[in-house]
């Protein structure tokens, strides 16, 4: 929104053109950002057609390619990255890692997925509106986190051992410090520990699936190619012939 507004802000609507848009693009150093920053600013021109303020059409309306290519991100999380980060975590952000690595969750739905009933851990996809269940006791990850939480009074299966809910912003600020901590103890691995987020959890349960159909399976994806695309980076063995 700061880089949007300072380029966009003081225009009048019909000044912003596709020539413009595209030059911003082309003038922007971060060009996966300035995808993001332009979407943002679609967002925003949608909201002002809704209210009045303007009615002329997104200016890339029906526009194919105009923006900047991007590639898929390519990051293993590795047992030493995961380590690294996981040994300077609380608790709290630890059960989030586990239930993100084990289930393959969205980060969204792993703060949110409430307890489990009868063994079985239900859940709702926010994204997709998907139902799905694990039996917990296939899981030791799962099992050891029930166990380890005790007797908090929750219903979410994520909570701060005092049975709080546990918010984004909770999980960012601990992933944050965490992180930090993992690479100043590790600064072999300083460079790699910094570009790992913590959605990329998702991708280390795409790699521990023990091959693409399970891991697109895991992760709820209608097709595999996005699976292949953007989150499982393992490596397929292959057997010599001869």
């Amino acid at each position: 929104m700061k880089n949007v507004e300072g380029a966009f802000g003081q225009m009048a609507w019909h000044e912003i053109t596709l020539p413009i848009l595209m030059q911003y693009l082309e003038l922007r150093t971060a060009k996966t950002q300035g995808n993001r920053e332009l979407a943002v600013l679609s967002i925003l021109w949608g909201w002002a057609i809704k209210w009045g303020m303007t009615q002329l059409v997104w200016p890339a309306t029906n526009v194919k390619d105009w923006k900047n290519k991007e590639g898929a991100r390519e990051f293993e999380v590795t047992d030493e990255l995961f380590d690294a980060v996981y040994a300077e975590a609380d608790q709290v952000l630890r059960d989030c890692m586990d239930i993100a690595t084990a289930t393959g969750m969205r980060l969204t739905d792993a703060r949110t997925c409430r307890m489990p009933l009868n063994g079985k851990l239900r859940f709702k996809a926010k994204k997709t509106g998907k139902w799905s269940f694990f039996e917990v006791s296939e899981s030791l990850v799962l099992t050891a986190l029930l166990e380890r939480r005790g007797n908090v009074d929750s219903v979410m299966l994520l909570t701060t051992p005092t049975g709080r809910q546990v918010s984004q912003s909770m999980l960012r600020d601990r992933y944050d410090l965490a992180r930090a901590n993992a690479a100043a103890a590790n600064p072999e691995l300083a460079d790699n520990i910094k570009a790992m987020y913590l959605r990329d959890s998702r991708k280390r349960a795409a790699d521990l699936a023990p091959d693409m159909d399970a891991a697109s399976k895991l992760l709820q994806h209608s097709n595999i190619s996005v699976t292949k695309a953007h989150y499982r980076t393992k490596a397929t063995k292959l057997t010599a012939v001869r």
